[in-house]
């Protein structure tokens, strides 16, 4: 599918892409502008199939960006970066869908399909005050994945650090769909959800 753009409001700084992957590896490689050379390196990195599918994807979505001239490469922590470029990166997928933010600030993305149900290991990365906010909720579910993916967003935006996500306070901004992040270091960010294309998508950059 062709890549998606979704604007963020809240985060006027951070553009989101969206990719549908339905298309095979060599398409993808192709779409990418990469050719055999970049199927070999897929093949070469990835025994799944599946998250060859999805490295080819977040390069394909690379070229409808403004750093479609940049390399995707990665820090010791895993930590995607733009080689040559001063913009930040992050990188998400799930169930066939994969997605990129780019940034003139640091940042972090993390995309799950709206059905998906959290509420099982909430326990694992809520804090007691979010627990109690999440039960009175009209809608626990909705929101159990909402802070699922500002906390994973989170974390990615701080990647190298010993913080799991338990330890990211989350709290309601002054508008719907905004979140404040707290470090248990001190540090803090905004993070803005949204739904679309049957994924909640939460992108989060550093104040």
């Amino acid at each position: 599918m062709p890549c998606i753009e979704t604007a963020t409001t809240a985060i006027p700084h951070a553009h989101i892409y969206l990719w549908k992957i339905t298309e095979s590896a060599e398409e993808l490689a192709q779409l990418a502008n990469g050719g055999h050379a970049l199927l070999a390196t897929a093949c070469g990195r990835f025994s799944s199939p599946k998250r060859r599918l999805e490295w080819l994807a977040t390069r394909a979505l690379l070229q409808h960006t403004p750093c479609k001239e940049s390399d995707i490469l990665y820090h010791s922590n895993g930590k995607p970066y733009l080689d040559g470029s001063h913009m930040h990166i992050s990188i998400s997928h799930t169930q066939g869908y994969a997605a990129i933010a780019v940034s003139d600030k640091p940042v972090g993305i993390d995309i799950e399909l709206e059905s998906r149900n959290p509420m099982a290991v909430a326990e694992a990365y809520l804090q007691p005050q979010e627990r109690t906010e999440l039960h009175n909720s009209p809608s626990p579910q909705a929101e159990a994945l909402r802070l699922w993916t500002v906390k994973e967003a989170a974390f990615k935006l701080q990647a190298g650090s010993t913080e799991v996500l338990k330890d990211i306070a989350v709290e309601h901004g002054a508008v719907q769909g905004e979140y404040n992040i707290t470090y248990r270091c001190g540090a803090t960010a905004t993070a803005v959800t949204a739904t679309a294309h049957g994924l909640v998508i939460s992108c989060c950059t550093a104040q």
